[in-house]
């Protein structure tokens, strides 16, 4: 192999290597740097299905209009667009089903959050609550979404555990985080 196509390949190695482990590293870098709300694990049911108890949590929420449409309220007010210009740090999971609602941060209410600035957002105090969850990677398309869902409900049902509410879908990444380390839960209170 001449010295120019050596060259050539080693340069083209980095121009993909590269950008991977950039992708990589940022991706690593939100997980761990996110707040999450605590939780402890109850029983296992399977390897990726889990029933938790989570403690109380504050949320703002609005109606799901789609993904964009909806975070694009929710994002505006963390980002400071509220009466206060305060920046809200952003939590995971963003939850979805007829709402999309962020997590607020420890140390945030209702009461002690900023208030929008015109935004149709709704703050709710969520008490401690026990929720099953099935985790998975990679997308969340409505199809994907939907058999995720089935799969967690029959495990629910032959363990004979009773539900409560609709299911929901958790996400814990951006959309810029690499899809196979993504993760996401589909979820709903159990009794």
């Amino acid at each position: 192999m001449g010295v120019k196509r050596k060259k050539t390949v080693t340069l083209l190695g980095i121009a993909i290597v590269l950008p991977l482990v950039l992708w990589i590293g940022w991706g690593t870098y939100t997980i761990v740097s996110t707040e999450r709300p605590a939780y402890d694990v109850e029983q296992q049911l399977a390897p990726n299905v889990e029933i938790r108890q989570y403690g109380a949590q504050s949320w703002i929420a609005t109606d799901y209009r789609g993904d964009d449409s909806s975070f694009r309220v929710l994002a505006s007010y963390i980002f400071g667009g509220n009466q206060e210009g305060q920046k809200v740090a952003m939590t995971a999971p963003v939850i979805t089903d007829e709402k999309m609602v962020f997590i607020l941060p420890g140390g945030l209410t209702p009461e002690t959050a900023p208030e929008p600035n015109g935004q149709a957002i709704e703050f709710t105090e969520v008490p401690p609550r026990k929720v099953a969850t099935l985790k998975f990677s990679w997308t969340t398309s409505d199809d994907r979404v939907e058999r995720k869902t089935k799969e967690l409900l029959a495990v629910l049902d032959s363990n004979e555990i009773p539900t409560q509410g609709r299911p929901f879908l958790m996400r814990y990444n951006d959309p810029w985080t690499p899809p196979f380390m993504r993760r996401n839960e589909v979820a709903i209170e159990v009794q």
